[in-house]
Parts: C-alpha cells; sequence; structure tokens
C-alpha cells in the first residue's frame, strides 16, 4: 500500500521495496535522537554589533534564526574604531581594544541564539604573502578574534574571503606585489603555509570553535570540473584560496569544523536538484583541489551549506537575482527552497539579506521596511523548515484566539463509539474500513496480524470520548486523508501513548487529486515520538508544505514491532490546520 506506483521493478526488487518501507521508519524512530536540526544564521546588512545585539536581543529572539553574522568593533589607543572584519592587515591589535565588546557578548545569554558567530574578512587584503612580517600581525588578529569568539561564548567565525578592497585581491595571483618574483605554484606553497598558521593560531585557543564560510572551493566550480584543474585555476581570480585551505586541513585539530557557505550558487538554487547537485559539487567534486594527503580529513571535516538571498524573491523578473516563484507565491517559494537547501547542506543555512531588515540597524543602506513587510509571512515560512513546533505552536496560538482554528480531520478526537462496518468505494483495495475508527481506515503489512479499534475507556485528556487503539502490529496505520493545493502548509500532530514494545509515528503522504501516490519518495515526512512513555501522553508534531503534483495530504498514524497483543498503542486529538 505504501509503495510508490511508478516503479517498473521486478518482484523482487518490489519486496525488497516493500521491506525497506516496513522497516525503515521505524528504524528512523529509533535513531531519532541523533538527528542533526538543521539552524539558519541571519547576515544580512542588518547585521548587528555586540551593544545592538545586547540591546535588541528580545526582538532578535522572535526571529526565525539560531544565529546571527556579529559585527565586533575596538577602540585603539587613539581612540579610533577598530572593525575586528578587517584582519588582513599587518596593522598590530591588542585584545584590550575589543574589551567593550567582550562585555557585550559575556552579558548575552540566549536560548535560541545558541550559533552566533564574529566576521572577519580577507581584507583590506594588502599584505604580500611573502611578507613574514605582515603575515605575524594577521595570525595575530586571527588569534585575537578566536580569543573573544571563545570569551564571549560564540560558536565560532565567520570568515569572508571575497575582495571588496580592490585593486588588492588577496587570493588572486595577479595581484600580488611581488608576483615578477615568484611564480604561481611558490605562492600556491606560501598561501598553504599562511593557511596552516592562520589555523594553528585558531585552534590554539579552541580546537572546537567553528569555521564558517561564505565560501571555499565552491567559488571556483568551473576549474573543479575540469581536466586539469590545476591549470584552469591560474585564470581565476580566486587562483590562491585553494592552497590557503589546504593548509587549514595541515593545521586543523579533528573537532573543528569548516562550512563551505556556497555563496552565489546557492542565491540561484530553485529546485531540489539545483541544491542537490551544488551538495555533490562540494562534497565530491571539489577533492580535485584538495592535496591527497588532506583528502579524508576534508571528507570528515568540511560541511556543506547554502545562502538563501532574499532580495532575489522581492527583485523584479528583470534583475539578475531574481528567483521564479514558479507559481506560488515568493514566500511559498523561499519557504520551498529553505527546505531542499536544508535537506542538502549538513547543518547550516544561512539568510542573507540587502535592502530590508529583521530589526533595528543605523545602516542608511537598508530600507525602513522589514522583511515581514516585504514578503509577507517570510518569518513563519522559514521557521516552518528551522522550528517547525515553533512554528506551528504560534500559529495554532494566533488560530485559536481569533476563533479561526479548524481541524481538518474528521472524528480526529475519536469521539464517535461507532467504527466502520463496510469498505466504502474510493479507497485502496488494501485500505481496511471494518473494524476502524470512524471516518479512518486501516492498513497492515500482509505478514502482520494486529488488531484496530476504537476504544472508549482510554482518552487523552479529560474529555473520555475515546481512542484509536492499535495493538501486536508488525507494521500498520490508521489513515485518512484531505483535499490540498500545491504551496500550502499544514500542522500535523496527534496525542500517542504506548504500553509494552513497540514504536509510533505520524507519516504523511501525497496523492494526487486522483488517488495516486505521487512519485517522489522525498514527499514523505515522518514525525516519531520522541520517547516512549508508557504512563504518559505525548504529542507528536510536524509541519508539511504540500508539493506541486499533489492534491491529497494522507494522514497515517502508526506503529510497528508490536509482537504480542499484550503491546498497545493509541492516539487520540488528531488534528490537520491549515497554516498558511
Amino acid at each position: 500500500m505504501l509503495t510508490p506506483k511508478p516503479f517498473s521493478k521486478s518482484w523482487k526488487s518490489k519486496l525488497a521495496l516493500l521491506a525497506a518501507v516496513a522497516l525503515c521508519a521505524p528504524m528512523a524512530h529509533a535513531q531519532q535522537n541523533n538527528v542533526i536540526h538543521k539552524k539558519f544564521i541571519e547576515a544580512g546588512w542588518d547585521k548587528p554589533d555586540t551593544a545592538r545585539l545586547r540591546a535588541n536581543l528580545a526582538e532578535m529572539e522572535k526571529t526565525p534564526f539560531d544565529g546571527v553574522i556579529i559585527g565586533v568593533t575596538g577602540k585603539n589607543d587613539e581612540g579610533k574604531t577598530v572593525q575586528a572584519r578587517a584582519a588582513f592587515t599587518d596593522t598590530p591589535w591588542k585584545k584590550a581594544w575589543f574589551q567593550s565588546s567582550i562585555d557585550d557578548l559575556k552579558a548575552i545569554h540566549s536560548k535560541r541564539l545558541t550559533d552566533n558567530l564574529i566576521q572577519v574578512g580577507a581584507n583590506p587584503g594588502n599584505v604580500d604573502w611573502f611578507d613574514d612580517a605582515g603575515w605575524k600581525q594577521i595570525v595575530d588578529h586571527m588569534r585575537i578574534v578566536a580569543e573573544i569568539a571563545k570569551e564571549g561564548h560564540l560558536k565560532g567565525i565567520l570568515f569572508d574571503p571575497e575582495a571588496y578592497s580592490k585593486p588588492y585581491m588577496q587570493f588572486n595571483y595577479a595581484a600580488q606585489a611581488q608576483r615578477d618574483k615568484h611564480t604561481f605554484e611558490q605562492y600556491q606553497v606560501k598561501a598553504r603555509q599562511r593557511g596552516k598558521e592562520v589555523i594553528a593560531a585558531v585552534a590554539s585557543v579552541d580546537p572546537n570553535l567553528l569555521f564558517y564560510t561564505f565560501f571555499m572551493n565552491s567559488v571556483n566550480s568551473t576549474a573543479i570540473k575540469t581536466p586539469d584543474p590545476q591549470t584552469a585555476l591560474q585564470t581565476y581570480s580566486y587562483n590562491l584560496y585553494p592552497a590557503f585551505i589546504n593548509g587549514w586541513l595541515d593545521a586543523a585539530p579533528p573537532t573543528m569544523i569548516f562550512v563551505d557557505g556556497c555563496e552565489g550558487q546557492g542565491y540561484h538554487g530553485n529546485s531540489q536538484l539545483d541544491f542537490l547537485q551544488t551538495a555533490n559539487l562540494i562534497r565530491n567534486t571539489a577533492l580535485n583541489l584538495i592535496a591527497p594527503e588532506n583528502r579524508q580529513k576534508y571528507l570528515a571535516q568540511v560541511q556543506v551549506s547554502f545562502g538563501l538571498y532574499l532580495d532575489a524573491y522581492v527583485n523584479p523578473p528583470t534583475s539578475p537575482w531574481y528567483i521564479d516563484p514558479k507559481g506560488v507565491s515568493p514566500t511559498q517559494r523561499l519557504q520551498i527552497n529553505a527546505g531542499f537547501a536544508a535537506e542538502s547542506a549538513n547543518e547550516y543555512v544561512w539568510v542573507y539579506g540587502e535592502k530590508f531588515r529583521w530589526w533595528p540597524t543605523p545602516n542608511g543602506s537598508v530600507n525602513p521596511e522589514s522583511w515581514e513587510d516585504k514578503l509577507p509571512g517570510v518569518t513563519n515560512a522559514l521557521l516552518a523548515v528551522s522550528h517547525p513546533d515553533i512554528m506551528a505552536e504560534q500559529i495554532i496560538a494566533s488560530l485559536e484566539k481569533k476563533g479561526k482554528l479548524e481541524n481538518l480531520l474528521l472524528n480526529g478526537d475519536f469521539s464517535s463509539a461507532k467504527t466502520n462496518t463496510a469498505t466504502t468505494d474510493n479507497t485502496p483495495p488494501d485500505w481496511k474500513t471494518v473494524g476502524a475508527p470512524a471516518s479512518w481506515s486501516t492498513w497492515q503489512l500482509q505478514t502482520s496480524t494486529g488488531t484496530f479499534s476504537q476504544d472508549n475507556s482510554v482518552s487523552h485528556g479529560n474529555d473520555k470520548s475515546g481512542s484509536a487503539r492499535l495493538a501486536g502490529v508488525e507494521n500498520g496505520c490508521i489513515i485518512q486523508s484531505i483535499d490540498v493545493k500545491p504551496g500550502e502548509s499544514y500542522v500535523v500532530q496527534a496525542w500517542n501513548r504506548q504500553v509494552g514494545q513497540g514504536n509510533s509515528w505520524i507519516r504523511v503522504r501525497w496523492q494526487t487529486a486522483d488517488n495516486k501516490w505521487t512519485d517522489q519518495e522525498s514527499d514523505v515526512l515522518l514525525f516519531a515520538a520522541k520517547n516512549k512513555d508508557q504512563k504518559e501522553w505525548q504529542k507528536i508534531q510536524g509541519v508539511a508544505t504540500v508539493p506541486a503534483e499533489a492534491g491529497k495530504l494522507v494522514v497515517l498514524l502508526s506503529v510497528a514491532n508490536q509482537p504480542t497483543a499484550q503491546d498497545v498503542a493509541w492516539y487520540d486529538d488528531a488534528h490537520v490546520y491549515k497554516i498558511q
């Protein structure tokens, strides 16, 4: 029943696929405590300094983000502002210059913004790679930045390699002051040495700091794909950057993680394939620019990330930075792409915006309107991917307050004491209605001999209205479908209680309007119970966004691995709420 129909396979392949469908979901439940939460980092033109972060923390915690990029500043002995971002300079620094920013960071305690990063950049970038005295200062700057990050309880460092200070371009061989004295290959050797020195300094302060970059070797994607990447690389403006990265890996302890943020390419992503192909380039094809001795370390310690460029969702179609919404609203398209980005990334997605703001900023280049003004619903769209539970609870509370909270499931509270007595005409042949709670159907593996029933003696809460009872089920579920439209989002939830052995989870699948299963396995969502407390009811909840080809959302309240009839699970108060 749960196997997608469009595959043309031998009977052996079909049996294998059926077995995978039956077994994989309980396995996902068993491992759910190890699932990596995908985190969203804000990196726009409204970037806060430490004082604004401290002053606006409460407002910033209401956003969809797990962390922000922070601009750290200090005052030198003459009282002039020093920006930690301008680390690639030969001017000596003192850590004491940044004490005010350190104090701000120490005073910030946030349960939401847990992955904040201090920004540094490869600017002004006017120190030649063969300038030993100049690089001694750059390395010292990076050590000071690491100390600020550690003392300020930050997750790590955000490194922006982009060359803003033209004609100085730190990673372009053609821009180097001594290129008439040293070959490209000699500069590569020196760049690798400097990369090693930088990461050794950072790791000496804290070997667990995250080293996030807006881009790593993804910037040289065209060269990576050529038969001779080394030769092709010489024609690119970031041709010394791969050597610098190899130096990082030379010095990196096994606890240090690097992130390729894939700036530029990620901005244009507008399909699942776009993000998957780029992730493959970073994880695999980019190894062509990694020294053989560092490739295993690269595979273990370099993560894939993507930047979502908000302006591309509000720009006109004539802009080179424009995302086609493909028949849905720009906000819905952003949510869809955010889901693809999170799915393809290892752990992080960063969100970049220029024209508008999430919170107060003195940057005059940012318009006074908020991103919520320009992309209505953008907060919930991103929360649906980054923190669906938080988003769902907030929207449900708001709808309930307005008196607009409508449960789209029939008999979701299992208050009808009657059970179905006949099979209806509009359900698949392997869906059974006999014995199922009213308005629900059942399904289980052919080898499963479990029972499904209305139990009027057990209820969640105080309503005493009854519940659905599933006992001795090898793998099965009770089912109900509702009509939906592509791009809509729904909260799916139910309360569950278990006695004895077994696993419980909610599965959401999609059908077309004429009751055919959609083709994409990725459209299957699993919301697993977080524990198996035999005494207490627990809520299972998730958010589902309707894919383009779907016309029906199918809810499957599922169980598995119940070896005996004494192993029982109950479901009650099942709800599906449309939230956008």
